[in-house]
């Protein structure tokens, strides 16, 4: 079997390893110079920053991600180490104690700081075992058979039955269950702002998701009783590149391809089935072919929208894309350490979500005052600078297009602000800068080769089907952070891979 695999990002290269390691011939076509996408580590003047998502879950041996990486049988090459993130709000922060306080510290410090919501963060933490033990029945009976198989799939309902109710409620909704505060429903839906999507648009349960009590602090216990297990998060050591380069060592061991510079000009379809690809306006044969980025650009393009079905056109255009990121990568010569809550600190000045998101959307850029994200690499590799220096990067989410001005033309003006509003948190920052290197949604565009970047791809918007990975065109498959599995590489890295393990299996 011969597979063609658009695109280089997580997405291809996992499943261009699945597909080469069980003796597919394996060729991923790459636009850019280089292979990896976001999923790259870049360089300048000794120092190196990473560009897509900083901190990962589920990368232990036991967990999701981590068993991918063992039956790839690449898990020994990539390091990781358990790390935590911190989060400084306008008047407050929820910083980790030196002295650990059980697993149970976050909501009494919370309650210390709202005690009018105590009785909400009971109902909230009760809440929050029993999704975590859904999840757990979840992912064991996806590796089990037979009666196993049945038997958890039992006590995994069993389990959801107290949380059917609140199953078609916003996130908006389950927090004014829980919460009087607005700033207290603030701490459980900030993280929403990197998904571009306002509460009211994202499934309420998936909060829980995302306020793992492990990504607060490391020293909890993973197992909060029977069968209810919390998944760790994890920093990459050297950079995330060094998850992506076992995958292409692996691919390229087989005798699989990664061509860069070649951007695929057309699929090929003939009576409704993929054939393979035109690039440079060569053809190239397949007998599949994984297409990963741009949806539009992919099915209206390179496809064609006369060779999909009315339903599957209807689904491209109707997905809701995140927006963009703004990033700037410094090299300094001070010790960010003390000021800075671990690898990834999250810094808010606003506790209006709702406006930050849609200003964005709209094409306003908040330039820095609504928050940003400081990750300083070199908290885990110090390898990632010179010796004695850092690394450190700042970035906030922004429009891809912004109302006035070019990304190009303002770089620098947004660069310097941004850099102001960190220095309130990091005294000292601006003197210390040795080199920067500035990353805008246009530079994002050129890398992903998309007409609009969307950081971390479709918007989870509740009640909005995603483009599924298998498509009406026989041979042919969407995988990737437009598709069915959403953003994220927690989400892209094992839908990648199933989708090479059904073709596999076909």
């Amino acid at each position: 079997m011969k597979a063609i695999i658009i695109g280089s990002g997580i997405a291809g290269l996992t499943a261009g390893a699945a597909l080469a390691k069980e003796g597919v011939e394996v060729t991923i076509f790459e636009q850019y110079h280089r292979p990896g996408g976001v999923t790259a580590t870049i360089e300048k003047d000794g120092y190196q920053w990473d560009l897509g998502q900083l901190m990962l879950e589920g990368f232990g041996k036991d967990e999701p991600i981590g068993q991918i990486l063992v039956e790839l049988g690449i898990y020994d090459q990539v390091s990781s180490k358990i790390d935590q993130r911190g989060y400084v709000f306008p008047d407050f922060e929820i910083r980790t104690p030196d002295a650990y306080g059980g697993p149970k510290w976050r909501m009494e410090y919370l309650k210390a700081q709202f005690p009018e919501e105590a009785e909400g963060l009971d109902k909230y933490w009760k809440d929050y075992l029993r999704f975590t033990r859904l999840m757990t029945f979840g992912r064991k009976a996806e590796k089990a058979s037979g009666l196993a198989k049945t038997l958890l799939m039992a006590r995994l309902y069993w389990t959801l039955l107290p949380l059917l109710p609140k199953a078609k409620w916003s996130a908006e909704q389950l927090m004014s269950h829980y919460f009087k505060s607005e700033k207290l429903k603030m701490v459980f839906t900030s993280i929403l702002a990197d998904f571009f999507t306002p509460p009211a648009d994202f499934l309420g349960l998936g909060i829980f998701a995302l306020n793992s009590e492990l990504s607060f602090d490391k020293r909890i216990p993973k197992s909060l009783g029977p069968n209810t297990d919390q998944l760790y998060l994890y920093s990459m050591l050297g950079g995330i590149r060094n998850l992506t380069q076992p995958m292409i060592g692996l691919i390229e061991q087989v005798g699989g391809e990664i061509v860069v510079e070649s951007p695929v000009e057309k699929i090929v379809v003939e009576a409704n089935k993929v054939t393979g690809v035109q690039v440079g306006g060569e053809f190239h044969p397949a007998d599949v072919v994984l297409a990963s980025g741009d949806a539009e650009q992919i099915f209206f393009k390179l496809i064609g929208e006369e060779n999909l079905t009315a339903e599957y056109a209807r689904l491209v255009k109707n997905q809701t894309l995140m927006d963009s990121v703004f990033m700037v990568h410094l090299g300094i010569d001070m010790d960010p350490t003390p000021y800075v809550h671990g690898p990834v600190t999250y810094y808010y000045g606003t506790y209006d979500l709702e406006k930050g998101i849609k200003d964005a959307q709209s094409g306003d850029y908040h330039e820095g005052r609504d928050g940003f994200v400081v990750h300083v690499p070199t908290m885990h590799s110090p390898g990632m600078a010179p010796e004695g220096r850092h690394a450190l990067t700042v970035y906030t989410i922004c429009p891809d297009t912004l109302n006035e001005g070019t990304w190009d033309e303002r770089r620098d003006e947004f660069a310097d602000k941004l850099v102001a509003h960190t220095e309130k948190y990091v005294p000292g920052l601006s003197e210390s800068i040795l080199t920067r290197e500035i990353v805008t949604p246009a530079d994002f565009r050129e890398l992903t080769h998309t007409e609009h970047h969307a950081f971390g791809g479709l918007a989870p918007v509740m009640n909005k089907p995603n483009i599924t990975h298998q498509t009406p065109i026989e041979g042919l498959w969407f995988i990737g952070q437009q598709s069915e599995s959403g953003g994220g590489v927690f989400n892209v890295l094992p839908s990648s891979y199933k989708v090479a393990r059904r073709i596999i299996e076909s």
